[in-house]
């Protein structure tokens, strides 16, 4: 039997530590509804609206052909073929431009 002193000190114990009630996982159980309600509704929605973006044109545009992965991942070119190609290019119109220069020069009186 408990002394009316010791009755005092104890503590109200608050509802959430009691076990009496539902254990934690048949209380959440009771929002699994509420949540795939929720996640079916929003996969329903039209978010980007893309379709009404594309022009007439687009709509009706042919697909891009394919291409094989590995022509897409290593060109034919290497970075040092086509910098060497390009700085002929430029070498050569130099040269051109800098003859057409001469010319025009030698034309004025």
């Amino acid at each position: 039997m408990q002394s009316p002193a010791q009755s005092k000190t104890r503590l109200p114990m608050p509802s959430i530590c009691t076990t009496s009630g539902l254990d934690p996982l048949r209380r959440h159980s009771r929002l699994f509804p509420l949540l795939a309600a929720a996640a079916l509704a929003s996969a329903c929605a039209r978010v980007p609206e893309l379709e009404d973006r594309l022009t007439p044109d687009l709509r009706g545009a042919a697909y891009p052909a394919l291409v094989p992965l590995e022509d897409a991942l290593h060109p034919g070119t290497s970075a040092a073929e086509e910098s060497k190609a390009l700085e002929d290019t430029l070498e050569a119109r130099a040269a051109r431009l800098q003859a057409r220069a001469d010319r025009l020069r030698a034309a004025q009186p």
